[in-house]
């Protein structure tokens, strides 16, 4: 039987393995620069929030695809993903 904390320690290596894998695949979902800013957990809804802001280069880039126009890029979008449990095998 294992200890509440090797128990503690595998939730954080899972948490930290979905920041990750978050970190490498939310950019590119994106046709222009992002930078990913906070990621956090949610023990309570078992979900991951994840901050995203246009990176430096965001406005040129998007003004390069929409014809020359002037972009904004205020702000930031939020995301949260709700974890689900798998059978391993």
């Amino acid at each position: 039987m294992s200890t509440l904390n090797e128990e503690m320690a595998d939730v954080r290596s899972e948490v930290d393995d979905v920041r990750t894998q978050l970190r490498e695949e939310v950019p590119e979902c994106f046709e222009f620069d992002v930078t990913v800013g906070n990621i956090t957990y949610n023990a309570n809804s078992n979900s991951v929030s994840v901050t995203v802001e246009p990176s430096s280069q965001a406005r040129e880039q998007l003004s390069e695809q929409l014809g020359g126009v002037n972009v904004r890029t205020d702000g930031m979008l939020e995301f949260e993903f709700r974890l689900t449990e798998s059978s391993r095998e």
